[in-house]
């Protein structure tokens, strides 16, 4: 499927996740998200991981409607991706 002008590409870092979204974010929240995945904190959210190089991809609500977003780890797209894109610092806990 070819990607549109602002869309962009990425993949774990051994390719057997890929990832394509239509436009970049604003921002970025550096929220320092575990890299191992499972339920997080009140459980609302779950994180998942490529199963062969262990690279946490994204997480997303175990509840969409008390959660109506989704995180992706931008690392997946490349550094001279994320790199350009404003990051605020999030909180851990």
């Amino acid at each position: 499927m070819p990607l549109g002008h602002d869309a962009v590409a990425g993949s774990c870092h051994c390719g057997a996740v890929q990832i394509r979204v239509a436009a970049l974010p604003d921002e970025l929240n550096d929220c320092q998200c575990p890299t191992t995945a499972y339920v997080w904190g009140d459980k609302m959210l779950q994180f998942h991981f490529c199963p062969s190089c262990g690279m946490t991809t994204h997480w997303w609500p175990i509840d969409s409607k008390a959660v109506s977003k989704m995180g992706l780890n931008a690392r997946v797209f490349g550094r001279d991706v994320f790199q350009r894109i404003p990051v605020k610092k999030g909180n851990a806990s």
